[in-house]
C-alpha cells in the first residue's frame, strides 16, 4: 500500500535542496554542462517551476509513504495546458524512491496515483522526460504505459494518454 501526502515547509526545503543538486548532476551528465552552469540552470528552472513554493498553483509536491506512513520517496507533478486546444496534461517533474525502498512497487503506484488524480482533474495525457543515462527510469515508465514521443539533448519525452 502507498499513499501521497503533501509536504510540510521543512520537508519542502529538504526536497528543494536535494532536487536542485540532483537535477544539476543530471544536466552535467545529460547535457555536458560544467558544475557551475548546471547548478545555475537547475536553480533557475526550480524557481521558475515553483515560484510560490508549495503554494504554486497546479503543482503537487508530495511525499510517498508506505502503509505504515513511513516516507519512502517523493513525487512532484504539475498540470499544464496545451497551447491552442484547451486540453490539460500532467507533467512528472520529479520522482525519487529512496535507495533502500526501491523495487517494491512504490514508483509504479505513485505514478498510477498521479495519473488517477490528473484524469479526475481533467487532464487528457501524462508527460515526462527521462534522461538517456537513466535506463532504469525508461524501463519503469515503459512498464507504466508511457511511449517515447520526442527526443531532446540528453533524453526522451514520453507520453501516456489518460
Amino acid at each position: 500500500m502507498m499513499t501521497l501526502r503533501k509536504m510540510t515547509e521543512d520537508e519542502f526545503r529538504a526536497f528543494k535542496k536535494f532536487s536542485v543538486a540532483d537535477y544539476a548532476s543530471d544536466l552535467m551528465k545529460g547535457r555536458d554542462m560544467n558544475p557551475e552552469q548546471a547548478l545555475m540552470e537547475a536553480e533557475m528552472e526550480f524557481g521558475a517551476d515553483l515560484p510560490d513554493g508549495l503554494d504554486t498553483e497546479y503543482s503537487f509536491i508530495m511525499n510517498i509513504e508506505d502503509g505504515n506512513k513511513k516516507k519512502v520517496g517523493w513525487i512532484f507533478f504539475k498540470y499544464y495546458s496545451r497551447e491552442g486546444d484547451g486540453q490539460y496534461y500532467v507533467f512528472l517533474e520529479d520522482l525519487l524512491i529512496f535507495e533502500s525502498e526501491r523495487r517494491r512497487g512504490f514508483a509504479s503506484a505513485a505514478i498510477h496515483e498521479m495519473n488517477t488524480l490528473a484524469r479526475q482533474d481533467g487532464c487528457s495525457s501524462s508527460v515526462l522526460f527521462v534522461w538517456d543515462h537513466n535506463p532504469e527510469g525508461m524501463s519503469l515508465y515503459e512498464k507504466c504505459g508511457y511511449k517515447p514521443d520526442n527526443r531532446e539533448e540528453g533524453g526522451t519525452y514520453m507520453v501516456k494518454e489518460l
